[in-house]
C-alpha cells in the first residue's frame, strides 16, 4: 500500500492549487503525469493493478469519465478516451457509468493546427471552446483512425442494447453501417449490421433498412454475411412461430460465434409481444384463448399467455385492457385502445418532453456546426484550395470552394 499511498500524497497538492496562474497550474499537472508514467514501468505497479481489492475496472471507468467531464463539460470532441471509457463500462457491466458522455453528440475530431491558428498555451486556461485545445498536439488523445470511431459506435450500441434502449442502439449501429466506404467494407460494420437486423427486431418487429446514406456495394456485403440473421428477420415477420424456431436451432454456431446469443434470445421473447401488437391492427378485442390460437402453432397454457398479456400492458409495451375472469383464464377479453382513446393530456406531456429534447440537441448542433465553419476556414487544406481557387482580377468565375453563399457542408459525414 505504500505505492498507493505515495501516488495519493502526489496529487493531492493539486487540490489547494485554485489560486495558482494557469501557467503553474499546467506545469504541476504535466510534471503529475510524468510521474505517473515512470511508475507504469515498476513492479510494484504492476503487482498493485493486480489487486483487485485496490483497484476496480468500475472505479477506472468512473475517474475516466469525471476527467472527461471535466475537461470538456460538451464531449463534443471525440478522442480516444471516449472509446477507452465505453471499453470499460461494458467490462465492468456498468452501463449506466457511460451515459453521460454517450449521449452527448460528437461533432468533432481533433484538429491539427493550421498556420492561421493559435493554441492556448495551457489546457487548464478558460477556453470558449473545446475545439480550441482538443488538438492533435495536446496530448488528450492518442492517435485515432476510423477504426476507433467505429468501435466507439459498436460498444456505444452495445451499452443501449444492454439497457434495452433499442431506439438509441439503432441510432449508433446506423453510424456504423452508414459510414463512408470506397470499395471494401470493415469487419466491424458487419458486426454492427448483424445486431442492427436483431434491435430492428426488438425496436420494430422488422427487419430494418439501413440508412439511406448507405453506400449500395456496402448492403450487398452486409447482406452476403448475415444472411443467417436476414433469414431469421423474415420468419419473424411471417409471424411463423414454428420456422423461427428452427431457423434458431440450425444457426446455433453463428449466433454463438458472433456473440449474439443473448440479443437472439430476446428475439424470441419479442415474437409474442410484437404478433400481439400486431392483432392489435386487425381486431378490437380477442378472448386469451382466441389469442393463443393466433400467436402459437400448439395448444398453451392460457394462464400463462395471460400473465404474458398482463405483462405487456402494465408495462405500456401495449395499449390495451385485459379483463379477466375468475377460474377462466381463456374467457379473459384483451380489449386494444386506438391512438385516440389515450389520454390526452398524458400524450401531450409526452409531446413536450420530445420537443424540449429535439431543442436541445438542435441547440448544441447550432453551435457545433459554427465551431466547424470557423475550422475548416483556418485548416491547410482549406487555405491551400482558397489559393488553387483563387478569384483573379477581372474574372467572373466564383471560387469554387466559398460559392456564391454560405458553406455547403452537406458531403460531411459526422
Amino acid at each position: 500500500m505504500t505505492l498507493l499511498s505515495d501516488i495519493i500524497s502526489a496529487s493531492a497538492h493539486l487540490h489547494s492549487s485554485d489560486q495558482l496562474p494557469s501557467d503553474e497550474y499546467d506545469r504541476q499537472i504535466r510534471e503529475l503525469v510524468e510521474y505517473f508514467r515512470r511508475l507504469q514501468s515498476t513492479k510494484s505497479l504492476h503487482s498493485l493493478a493486480n489487486d483487485k481489492s485496490v483497484l476496480d475496472p468500475l472505479l477506472g471507468a468512473t475517474l475516466v469519465k469525471d476527467a472527461m467531464l471535466r475537461l470538456d463539460p460538451s464531449c463534443a470532441v471525440f478522442t480516444s478516451n471516449h472509446l477507452l471509457l465505453v471499453r470499460l463500462c461494458l467490462q465492468a457491466k456498468a452501463y449506466s457509468c457511460v451515459l453521460p458522455v454517450l449521449n452527448k453528440q460528437i461533432c468533432h475530431f481533433p484538429i491539427s493546427l493550421g498556420r492561421s491558428s493559435s493554441e492556448p498555451s495551457v489546457l487548464c486556461a478558460n477556453n470558449g471552446s473545446s475545439v480550441s485545445f482538443m488538438t492533435e498536439a495536446s496530448g488528450v488523445s492518442s492517435k485515432l483512425s476510423y477504426r476507433e470511431y467505429l468501435q466507439y459506435f459498436l460498444y456505444g450500441g452495445m451499452v443501449y442494447m444492454a439497457l434495452k434502449e433499442w431506439r438509441n442502439a439503432l441510432h449508433f449501429l446506423g453510424i456504423v453501417i452508414s459510414t463512408p466506404s470506397t470499395s471494401s467494407v470493415s469487419m466491424i460494420m458487419v458486426e454492427a449490421y448483424k445486431k442492427w437486423v436483431l434491435v430492428g427486431l426488438l425496436k420494430n418487429g422488422k427487419l430494418c433498412s439501413p440508412p439511406s446514406i448507405t453506400a449500395p456495394h456496402a448492403v450487398k456485403v452486409y447482406q452476403s454475411l448475415a444472411m443467417p440473421y436476414i433469414i431469421l428477420a423474415h420468419a419473424f415477420e411471417r409471424g411463423d412461430l414454428k420456422r423461427l424456431n428452427a431457423e434458431i436451432d440450425a444457426a446455433t454456431g453463428v449466433w454463438c460465434a458472433d456473440n449474439n446469443v443473448g440479443l437472439v434470445s430476446q428475439v424470441v421473447g419479442a415474437f409474442f409481444s410484437q404478433t400481439v401488437i400486431k392483432l392489435g391492427k386487425t381486431f378490437a378485442a380477442l378472448t386469451v384463448a382466441d389469442l393463443s390460437k393466433q400467436v402459437f402453432p400448439s395448444p398453451v397454457c392460457a394462464e400463462g399467455v395471460g400473465s404474458a398479456v398482463s405483462s405487456l400492458v402494465v408495462s405500456r409495451a401495449l395499449d390495451a385492457t385485459l379483463v379477466q375472469t375468475k377460474g377462466n383464464a381463456e374467457s379473459s377479453m384483451l380489449r386494444f385502445s386506438s391512438i385516440h382513446s389515450l389520454p390526452r393530456l398524458s400524450h401531450e406531456l409526452d409531446l413536450q418532453s420530445q420537443l424540449r429534447q429535439e431543442m436541445r440537441l438542435m441547440e448544441s448542433l447550432v453551435i457545433n456546426l459554427g465551431e466547424t465553419n470557423n475550422n475548416l476556414g483556418l485548416s491547410d487544406e482549406y487555405v491551400d484550395g482558397l489559393n488553387k481557387g483563387q478569384v483573379w482580377s477581372g474574372s467572373s468565375e466564383v471560387n469554387p470552394i466559398v460559392g456564391g453563399g454560405r458553406l455547403d457542408l452537406r458531403w460531411m459525414k459526422i
